[in-house]
Order: structure tokens, then C-alpha cells, then sequence
């Protein structure tokens, strides 16, 4: 099995727990010092992160995707690698992509590979148009090149709303 296939399903064994509990309406956020537990260069780079979607970058966000990314979109087909991932981003033109109000609830690090844990409200809708905004989550998990760089490794979201009511957003 792939070093890094072992190292993320490890990973995601550890962030499972916390996920699979009772349903809960609103979780109680981590407060910010959490994220102290991250190395200040991750933190920079995920802040880079979160400046190039506000920013609507999208070859400096592609920037920070590993070579071997895996993109799980909400509603959407897994996308693995850089080449698909790129080509999604780059189709998104004429649409605009915006996060408000991003809470990390977890972050953690274990040598090479971080994740984080946020809860958040997107929009993505044609340009000109209103936004919609609508109450999300994801996991990010974080791995530090061999040229000591961190890089997206897996991006995984879904929404908070119930499927029952896609049909009334």
C-alpha cells in the first residue's frame, strides 16, 4: 500500500470518532489557539489557502494542491491528482467561489501530516448574481513535501443541510 495512502487512512481514523457521534446542530467550536498546535508555516500556507479563494486565485490555490491530491467534493465525483483537480478549478470561470465565517474545530499534527477540521458558510453562484450561502464542513489533510513545503494532500466536504431539503434551497 502507498506510504501515503496509510499515513491519510491513519489520519482519518483518528478524525472519524469525532464525526460519527449523534447529529449535532451546531458543534462547539475549538477555540483559535488549537490551531497553535500547527507548525507556523502550515499556518501560513492555509491561510494562503483561504486568501486565494477570497481573492479568486485559482492558479495560486492550485499552487498548494499536492501532486497526488484527492479532491472530494460535496455532490460532485472524486477527483484525484493535479491535472484533474487544476482542470476543475480552472473550468470555474464566471462563477464566484466565497467562504464567510470558517471556524476550525480541530487541527492537529503529527510529523509530516496536519489536518484541520472547519465548519463554514460557501457560496457559489454565476457572477452578477446573488449570493447563496449555505452552511458546510470539511477535512483538510496537509502533507509536507520532501522539500519541506505543505501541500494539500485530500480535501473532503459535505454540506450540513439535509438531502431532504436541496429542493427547498
Amino acid at each position: 500500500m502507498h506510504k501515503t495512502t496509510v499515513v491519510i487512512l491513519s489520519v482519518l481514523a483518528l478524525v472519524s470518532p469525532c464525526m460519527a457521534a449523534e447529529q449535532v446542530d451546531e458543534l462547539e467550536p475549538v477555540p483559535e489557539v488549537e490551531e497553535e498546535a500547527l507548525p507556523a508555516e502550515l499556518v501560513t500556507t492555509i491561510e494562503l489557502f483561504y486568501s486565494s479563494i477570497e481573492s479568486d486565485d485559482v492558479e495560486a490555490r492550485i499552487a498548494l494542491f499536492s501532486d497526488d491530491i484527492v479532491m472530494m467534493p460535496n455532490h460532485w465525483t472524486v477527483s484525484r491528482g493535479i491535472e484533474p483537480v487544476a482542470a476543475m478549478f480552472r473550468s470555474t470561470e464566471g462563477t464566484v467561489f466565497r467562504i464567510r465565517d470558517r471556524e476550525v474545530l480541530k487541527a492537529s499534527r503529527s510529523g509530516d501530516v496536519a489536518y484541520t477540521v472547519n465548519s463554514y458558510y460557501y457560496t457559489y453562484h454565476a457572477e452578477g448574481d446573488e449570493p447563496q450561502w449555505h452552511k458546510t464542513k470539511n477535512v483538510h489533510i496537509w502533507r509536507r513535501d520532501p522539500e519541506g513545503v505543505w501541500k494539500l494532500e485530500l480535501d473532503i466536504w459535505n454540506s450540513d443541510v439535509p438531502m431532504s431539503a436541496f429542493a427547498d434551497e
